[in-house]
């Protein structure tokens, strides 16, 4: 069953690039579709922690405030990076290219918790860089906007990920997830108002804004933090790398994108790269 939860986890957040090219598609922009999926996603949350904990309140003081800050200042911002780099670049290299964050995560240990990596992960880090390369060349003139966009969201995701393992270990997974919601939610909404940014025009893109919040949002989340109390960290990182493959499969099998040769080789490299990071990485000291 933990097998099962991270690989459904793994092909939700796949599908999250192709819910937000349809909801593009009818009449919505980065920041308003980004407003609405948090919303969505953050009420949701509400409604199932509600049933779940029995109406248990909501953490207050430090607590509550740092997993605010985390999604307004640190989820927000990655996602606003991915959803304006989806835009402009097709989804199977986008993917590809923020793909690369587990080697942002191994750079920024070393860097600053000294956490000196193995030959074997040097060997990973330069394959997924090689990769990353080779995938990237393959965008067309113009685009470099999106392929920036694309590792602005790794890198932005590596903070993330650093600062969050510190921010939600005091709190339940569930309210974590809660918060953290409310708190991209609240920064998006802002923009929204400031921006005045497009929200869906019809039912279809509604449609598929509310997908992109349950099924990538919610159910992703949620099975993730489920499959790893089961299988661990480990063989949870290695079987989300389900997440880009699902990615890809739809830019070239719904959206009608191009897999020439260099692509799957770029592809696969950070790939097989990034799945041996996480076995490495994931071992205890």
């Amino acid at each position: 069953m933990g097998v099962l939860y991270i690989l459904v986890s793994g092909a939700c957040f796949g599908l999250l690039p192709w819910f937000v090219r349809i909801a593009y598609g009818h009449g919505a922009d980065p920041f308003g579709m980004l407003a609405a999926r948090f919303t969505m996603a953050a009420v949701m949350l509400l409604v199932i922690r509600a049933v779940r904990m029995r109406g248990a309140p909501l953490p207050r003081g430090r607590p509550f405030v740092n997993l605010l800050l985390l999604g307004a200042v640190g989820y927000a911002p990655q996602s606003t990076f991915f959803f304006n780099g989806v835009k402009r670049i097709d989804i199977s290299l986008a993917t590809v290219i923020f793909y690369t964050y587990p080697v942002f995560v191994v750079l920024a240990s070393w860097l600053v918790f000294r956490h000196r990596p193995s030959r074997v992960t040097i060997a990973c880090l330069a394959a997924a860089v090689a990769g990353a390369a080779l995938t990237a060349g393959q965008v067309g003139s113009g685009s470099i906007t999106g392929v920036l966009l694309m590792l602005g969201a790794a890198v932005w995701y590596t903070g993330y990920i650093l600062v969050s393992t510190k921010v939600v270990a005091a709190v339940d997974a569930l309210t974590s997830i809660t918060t953290v919601m409310l708190g991209a939610s609240a920064a998006h909404l802002l923009i929204l108002v400031v921006d005045n940014a497009s929200l869906p025009s019809d039912t279809k893109g509604w449609v598929a804004t509310a997908a992109a919040a349950f099924f990538s949002t919610v159910i992703a989340m949620g099975f993730f933090f489920a499959g790893i109390k089961i299988v661990g960290p480990g063989t949870a990182a290695v079987l989300s790398t389900i997440e880009p493959v699902v990615s890809i499969v739809v830019g070239v099998t719904a959206l009608g994108e191009s897999l020439n040769g260099v692509r799957v080789a770029g592809a696969l490299m950070v790939l097989v790269s990034v799945a041996v990071l996480a076995r490495l990485t994931a071992r205890p000291a």
